[in-house]
């Protein structure tokens, strides 16, 4: 389906909120074709998934984020990003698994364990994702969105 030339996309009202500070929220279905997403302020203190530090970085390549985005930034160093142990520890139990892992982009590998061990405290989730994640990768299949359409991939 492709979107009303006059329609505002989600990746685009998510970039702007981001260059303000912002972050998207709740969304509510309002009708059968018209949803609501809820954009609320940054603390300094919130958290940050992989996918929007990288929106973020690349927000600030291109001259876009403002004073107000910036405030709020978590450390931004995508080297500061940590595999928790036991998801490490689960990859290189298959050698096929963790040779497939290690030949992913670095980008998809951050953004994918992070939506992973984001939910280490609730225990079924994050086993059913491991699982998932553990199975496409064993299949050398990436999933899910993870660069934007192209956006983050660097030209």
């Amino acid at each position: 389906m492709t979107p009303a030339p006059d329609a505002l996309l989600y990746l685009d009202a998510v970039e702007e909120a981001l260059c303000f500070g912002w972050i998207d929220g709740v969304k509510k279905k309002i009708s059968e074709t018209e949803l609501a997403q809820r954009l609320s302020p940054r603390t300094k203190k919130s958290s940050w998934t992989e996918l929007n530090k990288e929106r973020a970085r690349r927000l600030e390549k291109l001259g876009l984020m403002t004073d107000e985005g910036r405030r709020v930034l978590p450390d931004m160093d995508s080297g500061s990003f940590q595999i928790d142990e036991a998801i490490e520890q689960k990859l290189q139990e298959d050698e096929q698994v963790y040779q497939n892992f290690m030949a992913f982009p670095e980008l998809y590998r951050r953004i994918r364990i992070d939506t992973i061990q984001s939910y280490k405290n609730q225990p079924e989730l994050f086993k059913s994702r491991l699982e998932k994640f553990i199975a496409s990768t064993r299949e050398n299949k990436m999933y899910g969105q993870w660069h934007d359409q192209g956006r983050l991939l660097d030209d």
